[in-house]
């Protein structure tokens, strides 16, 4: 590949295969070769080719015309941004309007109204329609197809040359607008089945009085979000799909973004998003993980699914230390309370009898989060920010919080103050959920 910009091929009789998804592999595509260009050109994540091929196409019909590659069409939003935009911007600086060729699951509804609505709009910034796209759901001989490396891929992040691609060439213009929030905290309280953070919204009243805007991109148009997010200073990220929000801003083109853990493993899935595009980039990693009451069929837990708590008080010492703002002490009799009534009903989705579930699950939780709190799991501090704590940076500069050396006298001390305060907010939660229940009781009865 050049330095300066992409890899592309033009193949006339073009072999390319329905989308399939057996094993959880991707199966689909033009079918490629195995040398170094062709590993480029076809679907990739973290730098490396995962698509597979079947020997021969099946039953396939010949598509006259010339045609540009587009990719596959995902229905979710992160892998939607993360993974079939980003051959568009490149293909274009080769033929500015191509007929467009989008893969869907073999079988499916080959009409670009069958496309899933938020596959539709985000090709709609691009101005990609009906009219100019056609969507391929049987394998098919294409008479001749122009593949172009895509500028990013889930897991490796944007390459050099496809950010100064976007800062010219981005659907995304940004009109600065002083109206908008500076300061704003990306949640996902508001999803339909939890956040996976537990105490999000004890979290959220903290950010609001240190004068963060409450931002749901779910509830948002694509635009607005563009524009929340082009307009602020500083910009903390829960970390999960709403990071793919910034997948078409050019490198440098977001101020000061933050992410905040919500996996043990965020950091490198979520990083090569967010740093290249942003003046400056940290991460925070401090938030414990507990664990996952999901499991798929292999009986692996699904740590996507799994769940947190927030070390508010090394949260807020962070923020303050990277200039982000200062936030103000929090009950942990509040957090606690809040977190163990989102683990309630998270655990209660878990169970529901629609997904695979660990039937241990309930009680592991419960008990991680016991633990975690009892041995001064960075929850229950707040409000003692004169605790020492070491911070270190990465040679790329980016700022990590790590837990302090605390005497054994003190800490032992910590953990039955905490352990005193997790029994409280186990009550708590226990008498809200209890009245919860029987205002429910009594609306009904009305």
């Amino acid at each position: 590949m050049a330095a300066s910009g992409p890899v592309s091929r033009t193949i006339r009789s073009a072999h390319v295969q329905a989308a399939e998804r057996p094993d959880g592999k991707f199966y689909g595509g033009p079918i490629l070769g195995d040398d170094p260009e062709s590993l480029l050109l076809r679907h990739n994540r973290r730098r490396e080719a995962v698509d597979h091929f079947a020997p021969t196409l099946r039953d396939p019909v010949h598509l006259p015309g010339s045609f540009a590659y587009l990719g596959l069409a995902f229905g979710h939003f992160g892998h939607a941004m993360a993974e079939m935009v980003h051959r568009i911007v490149p293909t274009r600086q080769i033929i500015r309007d191509p007929q467009w060729l989008i893969l869907t699951k073999k079988g499916d509804d080959a009409t670009f109204a069958a496309l899933p609505a938020l596959t539709r709009s985000i090709l709609a910034l691009f101005n990609i329609n009906v009219a100019n796209c056609t969507v391929v759901t049987q394998d098919t001989i294409v008479e001749e197809l122009l593949i172009v490396e895509a500028g990013s891929d889930l897991g490796g992040g944007p390459k050099p040359w496809y950010l100064e691609l976007l800062r010219q060439h981005s659907p995304v213009v940004i009109a600065r607008d002083d109206t908008y929030p500076k300061k704003i905290y990306v949640s996902r309280s508001g999803l339909e089945h939890g956040s996976g953070i537990l105490g999000e919204r004890v979290l959220e009243a903290a950010l609001k009085d240190a004068h963060f805007h409450i931002m749901h991109s779910e509830l948002l148009s694509l635009t607005e979000q563009f524009a929340l997010y082009g307009n602020a200073d500083v910009v903390l990220f829960a970390e999960g799909s709403a990071c793919h929000g910034v997948e078409l801003f050019g490198g440098e083109t977001l101020g000061h973004t933050i992410l905040m853990n919500r996996r043990a493993r965020a950091r490198s899935q979520f990083d090569p998003v967010l740093a290249p595009r942003s003046r400056r980039f940290d991460s925070f990693s401090g938030n414990p993980y507990l664990g996952s009451a999901f499991i798929n069929e292999a009986d692996q837990s699904l740590i996507h699914r799994g769940v947190s708590v927030i070390a508010l008080d090394d949260l807020g010492r962070f923020l303050a230390e990277i200039g982000a703002g200062a936030i103000g002490d929090v009950s942990p009799i509040s957090y606690l309370a809040a977190a163990h009534a989102d683990l309630e009903r998270y655990i209660e989705w878990a169970t529901a009898g629609s997904h695979h579930e660990r039937p241990a699950a309930a009680k592991q939780l419960h008990e991680a989060l016991a633990a975690t709190v009892s041995a001064g799991g960075r929850i229950a501090g707040v409000g003692q920010r004169k605790r020492p704590r070491e911070q270190t940076k990465s040679a790329t500069g980016r700022a990590r919080a790590d837990q302090a050396t605390v005497d054994p006298s003190a800490a032992a001390e910590r953990a039955t103050r905490e352990d005193r305060l997790a029994r409280r907010a186990r009550r708590v939660a226990r008498e809200q959920r209890l009245a919860a229940r029987a205002r429910q009781a009594a609306n009904k009865r009305k």
